[in-house]
């Protein structure tokens, strides 16, 4: 009896850095800054925002284009691992415009998530180039024909996105590492670089992220092998000493 108590014992301590209770991840805040503009103010307003704005209007609407990143929260979302979640939308903003337009940008989200009542932060930083068309142009720079499909009021605009620092972190919590992987823009369904937004329309596209884990340590076979063999011998002793 005793030796079958120690034999299970010692399995339940060789296995339990094998396996890990789920834990209880939250995302609890998610922030875009736009850090830096080319041109920078007072050509594209809002740097240090989480919009940014640019062009003199030219519709009856007055207004200019712009970008903006709306964070997914607060309020607090619960997270699963191995499943995408959702950290935030990016819109562009177009609108016939004259003047000088942007060029490119930088954004900065910082990602809060507490897991099992820990506080951790991501901060990642995303490159953006911009294409400011001519409307009057045919063909559009998308090679399409000026009136049509996405050129339908003047000739369409082009956002590029890429990931450029921080696309993932990790974090050691009570034996377990947590991987935080930022995945990138995802637009009409489906990981993008770019898109094209219709003069008078928005266009927007949705950071997303997904969290994996695994244990910190798991033994070794051989750490396995000798535990039996130590196992073994305290039998065949524990044997002799009746024997004797």
């Amino acid at each position: 009896m005793i030796k079958n108590t120690m034999i299970a014992s010692a399995a339940v301590a060789l296995f339990a850095a094998g396996s890990a209770q789920a834990a209880l991840i939250e995302l609890t805040s998610v922030t875009g800054t736009w850090t830096t503009t080319n041109p920078s103010a007072p050509t594209v307003t809002g740097g240090g925002t989480n919009e940014i704005r640019w062009g003199t209007p030219a519709n009856i609407q007055n207004q200019q284009s712009g970008y903006r990143f709306d964070g997914s929260a607060p309020p607090t979302a619960s997270v699963t691992e191995n499943v995408d979640f959702n950290l935030g939308t990016f819109t562009h903003f177009n609108w016939p415009i004259t003047g000088t337009a942007l060029s490119s940008a930088e954004l900065t989200v910082q990602t809060d998530l507490m897991i099992d009542g820990i506080s951790e932060t991501v901060s990642s930083v995303f490159e953006f180039q911009h294409l400011e068309t001519p409307n009057g142009s045919n063909p559009c720079a998308d090679g399409g024909a000026n009136g049509v499909g996405v050129n339908v009021n003047g000739c369409a605009d082009r956002v590029t996105f890429s990931l450029n620092v921080g696309a993932s972190d990790s974090f050691l919590i009570d034996g377990v590492n947590y991987f935080v992987d930022i995945s990138g823009f995802f637009f009409g369904g489906a990981l993008a670089s770019e898109f094209w937004t219709k003069e008078y329309f928005d266009n927007t596209a949705t950071l997303k992220g997904v969290i994996t884990s695994r244990v910190a340590s798991v033994p070794e076979p051989s750490t396995l092998a000798l535990l039996g063999l130590g196992l073994i011998g305290f039998g065949v002793r524990k044997r002799m000493v009746k024997a004797g």
